[in-house]
């Protein structure tokens, strides 16, 4: 079931206003995980990104976002299919106008290269992944 986000304001925050919206490694109907592949793949990394979607998720979804924080600065980064950002040391990886949501199953298990002055040491902090929900045909989300 898909819950609205929140918004909250709190005077003593930077900003004043938090959105909160989905986990941290997971969301109601992914799976992910990230692994090194290559240390050393002719002056960069590789990256292995498996995501699974629940075959038994019920909605639309408009955009897929990955985010992965590395352990150093990332230079660079490339990945099949997705759009990809770097933001000194967390590479987003975005696919938009993904509308298949309906208990599709849907899958993607790619290369992610990344280049960093510590290419051949370079781990991963933290991974994450989120999808957008949409309205449906009848006005409403499943």
């Amino acid at each position: 079931m898909y819950n609205k986000p929140v918004i909250l304001t709190n005077d003593d925050m930077a900003e004043g206003v938090y959105a909160a919206s989905g986990g941290n490694t997971t969301s109601e109907c992914w799976t992910i995980t990230v692994t090194k592949d290559q240390t050393d793949a002719g002056g960069y990394c590789t990256f292995r990104v498996d995501a699974r979607h629940s075959n038994s998720a019920v909605h639309i979804s408009t955009k897929t976002v990955v985010k992965i924080v590395f352990s150093d600065t990332v230079t660079n980064a490339e990945f099949e299919g997705f759009q990809s950002s770097v933001n000194g040391s967390t590479v987003t990886l975005t696919r938009e106008s993904h509308a298949n949501g309906y208990k599709a199953g849907d899958n993607f298990n790619s290369l992610l290269k990344i280049w960093s002055p510590t290419f051949q040491t370079i781990t991963t902090v933290s991974y994450g992944i989120t999808c957008t929900h949409a309205v449906n045909v009848q006005g409403g989300y499943d």
